[in-house]
């Protein structure tokens, strides 16, 4: 309680004394960023590309089994295996997304003067002129276009 009443008193003061102003600190909702930008997009697309091409390659070989126990011990170590591999491209386009994410929000937050870019899930409160999620959709946007590709 105590650790929460001096962070509470420290955040007032800094506010107080100005030094954290308002205007240098705003929020962006990451969920919008993910499912409305272009990268975004592009990473979901592949990712439902790879889910496609494994679950094609499952029903082949599943319509090869034999009714054994061996032959259906080998398809399910297949099937696993094919999971993992969506699995596994699913955290490799996620860290790509986050890095250009954070790449991007570095330099946005450069551009535009902000101290500060909060995710809008751990905002309780925040008036809606500090949400800059639009703009730095239109931002990532346009920088994606440009630069590197989710691969």
């Amino acid at each position: 309680m105590k650790k929460v009443l001096g962070s509470f008193l420290v955040a007032v003061f800094l506010i107080l004394s100005g030094f954290a102003k308002a205007a240098d600190i705003v929020f962006i909702d990451v969920q919008t960023i993910v499912n409305n930008s272009k990268a975004g997009k592009d990473a979901q697309s592949l990712l439902e590309e790879s889910g496609k091409k494994a679950q094609a390659e499952v029903e082949a070989r599943q319509k090869t089994v034999k009714q054994d126990q061996k032959s259906q011990e080998e398809f399910q170590a297949f099937a696993i295996q094919k999971q993992q591999e969506v699995l596994k491209r699913r955290d490799e386009l996620l860290s790509q997304f986050m890095k250009l994410v954070q790449e991007n929000l570095e330099s946005f937050a450069k551009e535009k003067n902000y101290n500060l870019i909060i995710d809008k899930q751990a905002v309780l409160y925040g008036k809606p002129e500090l949400d800059k999620t639009q703009e730095f959709l239109t931002y990532f946007d346009s920088k994606y276009e440009k630069g590197p590709k989710i691969k």
